[in-house]
């Protein structure tokens, strides 16, 4: 078994202990970002029994703020399990989670496979790859972490802290859309609405990257695969009777139940 193996168990562990975040560090720290994706890789293998095969990618740390807190100079990338994607209306269970978060993001779905030769990709040209764009929720679950203390490279090891998305109904006419200046509004009882804008996480830049990662990795995505593209507002933390709704202003919307 080598060192990223030996992490991965770590983490898995962790994961089925629902213990709370913390930063890798000494034998289990990973030596640079590559081995942090190993780490990934093997985790996953972890979790796909209970959770499914890979149905998707993300981003995260998507800002350069972001980034420089956690001492990276770039975003990270993570996968989302098919059993952890959900359709609109949903119902999520705080329960299912060591400490949930809800962030607002785009969803888009690769028409075709997606081989590592069939690099590079530009944002002049990915999405003639989507078919389909949505508005989604991720589901994160960030395991009670102290985000004054949070490790780039632990984040990258950890598949991103992803635990699954809600994706909501399709876009219609998406391609006449200018997809990186959308007006958005979050509304949940008991808040005033929160106005957003899609390209608070300039999405075609980020699906971009995520594919253009994941190709660097050797990787293969498959035709269905969704792709979302990083939040637009900051993460909320939900507790049960909570019901969220994120619009993209005049075009589609998602919703959920927390019970």
């Amino acid at each position: 078994m080598n060192r990223a193996e030996k992490i991965a168990e770590k983490l898995a562990a962790d994961w089925q202990a629902r213990s709370n975040y913390v930063r890798l560090t000494g034998d289990v720290a990973p030596g640079g970002i590559q081995e942090a994706y190993a780490v990934q890789g093997h985790l996953q293998r972890h979790m796909m029994p209970k959770r499914g095969p890979i149905g998707g990618r993300k981003i995260a740390l998507s800002s350069k703020a972001m980034q420089e807190m956690v001492n990276l100079d770039r975003p990270v990338a993570g996968a989302i399990f098919a059993n952890d994607i959900q359709r609109s209306p949903a119902k999520v269970a705080v329960a299912d989670f060591i400490h949930l978060g809800l962030e607002y993001e785009l969803a888009f779905e690769l028409a075709e496979e997606l081989a590592p030769t069939d690099v590079p990709i530009g944002e002049e040209n990915v999405l003639d790859l989507i078919s389909t764009v949505r508005p989604a929720f991720e589901l994160i679950d960030d395991k009670n972490a102290d985000y004054t203390d949070i490790c780039g490279l632990t984040l990258a090891a950890d598949n991103a802290w992803c635990g699954g998305v809600v994706l909501g109904a399709p876009i219609k006419d998406w391609r006449r859309l200018n997809l990186g200046d959308l007006p958005s509004v979050l509304v949940q009882a008991g808040h005033p609405p929160e106005a957003g804008n899609t390209g608070a996480a300039n999405p075609v830049q980020s699906l971009a990257w995520v594919l253009a990662h994941f190709a660097s990795q050797g990787e293969t995505l498959k035709a269905g695969e969704q792709i979302i593209t990083g939040s637009v507002l900051r993460t909320r933390f939900p507790e049960s009777g909570d019901r969220v709704r994120y619009e993209i202003t005049g075009h589609s919307s998602v919703e959920i139940e927390i019970v």
